[in-house]
């Protein structure tokens, strides 16, 4: 015996490779792990220190200065304007996380149900990379909710793989046909404690259009800027999340000059 093996023929070597090729090229197959998520905070504004306090402080409401009370109003004001359509968004984001995913149609999947609001939304939250980045698209079906909703893209986005910085575009649930896209939010996390968000009114339809709130947080340090269009003036609220002492400066308020309250909610000079 010679120890040779006989050639294959021309064909069965063509065969072999182009069998190999598509193996390694199905599109069904997934190319790598899924994406990490967006932080959830990065499209919520955690405020409810002023809520919070204003019901403890409800039995003894005279302890309560007027600069904090106007910051809560203020503050109030600047969610409605802008962020109060994140509810149902943030509650079906905030899910995915505890779910798995599968990977169907070039994409990851998270799906899975959410009760919010006394109703039920199935989420089909969709990710993949492209290049640096993470894209994002949820689709939502309630069938139950009015109106209601079928495969309906309630919010899509991008965010950079290293979840530094990224942002959200959140479309019209009343208008689900529409397309209308009714707020942006531009949001940055270059650190563990430090983050910046923008959320803008661009609901055409909204008397509120063009309204924006910018939402910091550095450490123990919180801000919400908020811009009125339609007045044309700006809000400032500064609070400790710890201490709960904070500040306010609005164009109607106080002769436009800094006003500050203390742990205690009580009004203080400011320092």
């Amino acid at each position: 015996m010679s120890g040779h093996y006989p050639p294959r023929s021309l064909a069965s070597v063509l065969f072999l490779g182009l069998a190999l090729v598509a193996c390694g090229d199905d599109p069904a197959e997934p190319t790598g792990d899924p994406p990490a998520l967006p932080p959830l905070a990065s499209m919520q504004v955690e405020t409810n220190m002023f809520n919070d306090a204003q019901t403890a402080a409800a039995p003894t409401a005279a302890a309560v200065g007027s600069n904090f009370l106007t910051a809560a109003v203020s503050v109030t004001v600047a969610r409605a304007a802008t962020i109060v359509v994140m509810a149902i968004p943030v509650a079906t984001f905030g899910a995915a996380a505890s779910n798995t995913p599968v990977f169907e149609d070039g994409a990851f999947h998270w799906r899975y149900s959410v009760q919010e609001s006394g109703q039920t939304f199935q989420a089909d939250l969709a990710g993949h990379g492209e290049g640096t980045q993470s894209l994002w698209e949820m689709r939502i079906t309630a069938s139950a909710a009015n109106p209601p909703l079928d495969d309906f893209l309630w919010y899509s986005g991008r965010a950079s793989l290293s979840r530094e910085d990224g942002e959200w575009h959140v479309f019209s649930a009343q208008q689900p046909s529409s397309g209308t896209e009714i707020l942006d939010i531009d949001w940055a996390h270059p650190s563990e404690d430090v983050w910046d968000l923008t959320f803008t009114n661009v609901n055409p339809a909204a008397t509120t259009v063009g309204d924006r709130l910018e939402y910091e947080v550095d450490g123990d340090l919180r801000a919400v800027r908020y811009f009125d269009s339609s007045e044309g003036g700006e809000i400032e609220v500064e609070w400790n999340g710890v201490g709960r002492d904070g500040s306010i400066v609005a164009p109607n308020y106080n002769g436009g000059v800094r006003a500050c309250w203390d742990g205690g909610f009580a009004n203080v000079p400011c320092p």
